[in-house]
């Protein structure tokens, strides 16, 4: 009988090691933020974004979508970026960038609902001062140039048929709301993301936390700088703690013991 608890603490312990990666995968922390619009001709419209970053072995996976409830009628109301900072300076690939499960693109290309790597861009590291003084972090995902996303940002070079990368609010994010029959400018025939978009980037160190990404900040239209266009700052509002190992282990020994003192019962 001790043989046999010592065989179950050993098993218990070793799924717990073993799984400790895997349960830290899960790990996940929501950003949302809003703030009324500029345009003069949409007074007392507020608009709202939400973030969720989620580390999954050594993916960085962004879920980005535009949460507004307003009828979306300018570039201004379409959520084009998201920039934040890393506290430690990393080297990130892009793998993907495609229309989230349940969300559709509205435009031309009505109800597609799949890769969008070919118009969505990413840059780290971005050099001190290529951005306003107004714009936030140093690494960020777009739909648009800005002033500083280039075609060789792209996650992919695949095309869609009458599209230019990187143009205007083109395959930006908008709300749930069909766009308003007073749509304006380039949104009128625009093929646009309703309303989630999922953005995954590759490279993260096995020691990576969370804890490391600060400076979320939503941009909405086709510029950068308060004056033109529109920040808003992010501020956390849910986390999905990562367990700790001593937690785990105890849930195992728990485990083990149950399953022993079953054992000798049935003795």
């Amino acid at each position: 009988m001790k043989r046999l608890a010592t065989v179950l603490v050993a098993l218990a312990l070793f799924t717990v090691v073993s799984n400790t990666r895997a349960v830290a995968s899960l790990t996940s922390v929501t950003y949302t933020g809003s703030a009324p619009t500029n345009v003069k001709s949409e007074k007392g419209v507020t608009l709202k974004a939400s973030a969720t970053f989620t580390v999954s072995n050594l993916d960085l996976i962004i879920e980005l979508s535009n949460i507004s409830t307003n009828d979306p009628r300018s570039a201004s109301d379409i959520l084009t970026g998201i920039f934040f900072d890393i506290s430690t300076n990393l080297t990130l690939t892009k793998v993907s960038a495609a229309v989230a499960p349940g969300s559709k693109v509205i435009g031309p290309l009505l109800g597609y609902n799949g890769d969008v790597s070919g118009q969505w861009a990413y840059r780290g590291n971005l050099p001190t001062g290529s951005l306003s003084k107004d714009a936030p972090g140093e690494y960020g995902l777009s739909s648009t140039k800005f002033s500083f996303f280039k075609k060789s940002n792209l996650f992919s070079d695949t095309k869609f048929p009458r599209t230019s990368p990187l143009s205007s609010v083109q395959f930006g994010i908008t709300d749930m709301s069909e766009l308003a029959t007073k749509a304006q400018g380039s949104i009128k025939n625009a093929d646009l993301i309703q309303n989630t978009i999922v953005l995954i980037l590759n490279g993260l160190p096995v020691d990576f936390s969370l804890a490391d990404i600060s400076g979320v900040t939503f941009v909405f239209g086709t510029s950068a700088s308060i004056k033109k266009g529109i920040d808003i700052g992010g501020t956390m509002v849910a986390q999905i703690p990562e367990p700790s190992t001593v937690v785990l282990v105890a849930i195992a020994l728990a485990g083990a013991l149950t399953l022993i003192r079953s054992s000798v019962w049935r003795r």
